[in-house]
């Protein structure tokens, strides 16, 4: 089921519905929970509503979900994985849409050292 949930959330997405994209990656966060706070579906799933509520203009609503992707990553694949670095980048993205600048540079740091550091 997490599969198809998150699936017909990124279609709705592309598709310009994010009302609907919120259902579904909510039911996709629902279902990964069920599997436990170290299977990496639960970040995935944070990730994909937090940045549907990004784009919906929720910013305060996406603040927590993003800072719950970066801890469910970290706790799945640990503090520098590969898949960290998006996360971390998505939230980058809304914190300077929200004039967090600073914080925004901090997350955005963070991202590329990971990424530098698996070339």
């Amino acid at each position: 089921m997490w599969e198809r949930y998150n699936v017909a959330g990124q279609q709705a997405m592309s598709q310009g519905k994010q009302a609907e994209a919120e259902k579904h990656f909510l039911l996709a966060v629902t279902e990964a929970e069920k599997m436990g706070e170290k299977d990496p579906k639960l970040a995935t799933s944070l990730n994909n509503l937090a940045n549907c509520l990004r784009a919906q203009g929720r910013y305060d609503d996406a603040d927590p979900v993003y800072k719950r992707a970066i801890m469910a990553k970290e706790k799945s694949d640990g503090p520098f994985s590969d898949g960290l670095v998006s996360i971390l980048e998505n939230y980058a993205t809304m914190l300077r849409a929200c004039n967090r600048e600073s914080e925004a540079e901090k997350h955005a740091k963070r991202a590329r050292g990971i990424f530098m550091m698996k070339k």
